[in-house]
């Protein structure tokens, strides 16, 4: 689990950088009315700061302390795109930073109970660390105010009093992070001290690895399509630097098979008559299903057949030539870098080891994976076929077999660390509850209206939640 104090540097990141980039946006000064926090719109942060709202044992929980969680959370909510301004979802959020008033509370009283509080020694590490935490906040709101390496001191010096002043209006300062950071430091105590005792047995790393091998056969093994199509999404998530986006998958679908391929280059005159007839005869077949007027001059599946007969013919005496040499002994992996035209082909691993194939692939052009099941044996080499990109001659060089991904030590260790967070998690929260419902609560009489309103928010939102279903 994320320390407490690293879940709250990212909270306070995202707030001021949605809260900058929002600002980046304003146009005109005369929106200035609109440009109050949510705080200020939607959060009674009236009345005397030091105003008791509950209290445990020693434990008291002032207004300004209460407000302050009720601002983390209505600023969090109002980044996600939640509106404020709705009575019910406000009531709600003032009944959560009550209830987090109360669960922090318990801790405070924990830590005493269970000499857990820190040393001053600890203290002032934990301090520095704040500080270094809450410079880089600053820095990542200089960046997107505009300071570059080129920025002069004074600009730096300028931007600086702009990114104060905007943090300062979220209700952060130094000073305020620091005393939370050293406030968090020891929850992650009381983190530690419930979960200490969390383990995870090899048989339950592997009935996790099982389980995602079972929802994976049972969303790919009679369906390559969704399965190339996930692999295809991963793919894009790493090219593009999101790598948290990407979902691993453990089952491969049985019926793959390797291919490479030479492809052969085609006058572009022929190749775009041949695409261009097949382009107009769908669209006519499509129009004379569905009962429209065909346009144009019809196209037959005969002109088609002679236009791919004339793309063949232009590159006969190549087909001969490697046919020629294949019979002469040499290697069909050996003749793809002289003749292939796709660049996917021109390195030593994919002229060995090819693409994979499957009779249900949505990945190859339909004529490129059809063609790769017209031979039976590893080996063969297929008959030369046109499709959109030229004309392709294809050898059969294995099989990729199907079935769960090998559980590797690396993936046993990821879902070790996974299921012991998860536990430490669930031991944690069980732990905070089970003191929070044994404590004595004195609420005021503003809490107790606040808890009822929450309470009421909370059950007209499942009956709303229970009519949507």
């Amino acid at each position: 689990m994320k320390t407490m104090k690293r879940l709250l540097l990212a909270l306070v990141l995202l707030v001021l950088c949605c809260t900058l980039a929002a600002c980046q946006k304003k146009a005109e000064p005369a929106d200035a009315a609109n440009t109050q926090t949510p705080m200020e719109n939607t959060a009674s942060a009236t009345g005397n700061p030091d105003d008791v709202m509950l209290t445990m044992g020693d434990f008291t929980l002032t207004r300004a302390k209460y407000e302050s969680y009720l601002k983390t959370l209505t600023d969090y909510y109002t980044n996600y795109g939640f509106d404020m301004t709705d009575e019910g979802m406000l009531n709600s959020l003032k009944g959560f930073a009550l209830q987090t008033g109360i669960e922090y509370g318990v801790m405070d009283l924990k830590l005493a109970e269970l000499g857990l509080t820190l040393t001053e020694a600890e203290k002032e590490e934990v301090i520095a660390n704040a500080r270094v935490e809450w410079e880089s906040v600053v820095e990542e709101g200089l960046v997107y105010y505009g300071l570059t390496a080129e920025s002069t001191e004074e600009e730096r010096n300028n931007l600086t009093v702009s990114v104060l002043a905007e943090l300062e209006s979220m209700g952060y300062t130094a000073e305020a992070y620091i005393e939370d950071a050293v406030t968090l430091a020891g929850y992650d105590r009381i983190y530690e001290y419930t979960s200490k005792d969390a383990v995870v047995s090899q048989e339950e790393v592997v009935a996790y690895y099982n389980s995602l091998v079972e929802a994976d056969k049972a969303a790919y093994e009679n369906d390559a399509a969704a399965y190339e199509q996930a692999e295809y999404m991963n793919q894009m998530y790493v090219m593009y630097g999101m790598t948290d986006y990407a979902v691993p998958i453990y089952y491969k679908p049985a019926g793959y098979r390797q291919v490479t391929h030479i492809l052969l280059e085609v006058d572009e005159e022929l190749l775009t008559a041949y695409t261009d007839l097949q382009a107009a005869y769908e669209e006519q077949q499509l129009a004379k299903e569905e009962g429209t007027e065909v346009t144009g001059e019809e196209v037959t599946a005969d002109e088609i057949e002679n236009a791919r007969l004339a793309i063949l013919a232009s590159v006969q005496p190549k087909v001969d030539e490697i046919n020629q040499r294949l019979a002469g002994g040499e290697s069909f992996a050996a003749l793809i870098p002289e003749y292939t035209s796709d660049p996917g082909m021109n390195t030593a691993e994919t002229a060995a080891i090819g693409y994979e194939v499957h009779m249900d692939s949505v990945n190859w052009a339909t004529e490129f994976r059809d063609q790769a099941f017209t031979v039976s044996n590893i080996g063969d080499v297929t008959a030369p076929v046109v499709s959109d990109y030229g004309v392709h001659i294809l050898q059969y060089v294995g099989d990729v077999p199907g079935g769960p991904v090998e559980l590797t030590e690396e993936m046993e260790a990821s879902f070790t660390t996974m299921l012991l967070s998860g536990k430490r998690d669930e031991m944690y929260y069980d732990t905070l509850q089970k003191w929070v419902e044994a404590i004595d609560v004195v609420y005021s009489e503003e809490a107790k209206a606040i808890l009822a309103d929450a309470e009421a928010a909370n059950a007209a939102a499942a009956v709303e939640g229970e009519a949507a279903e």
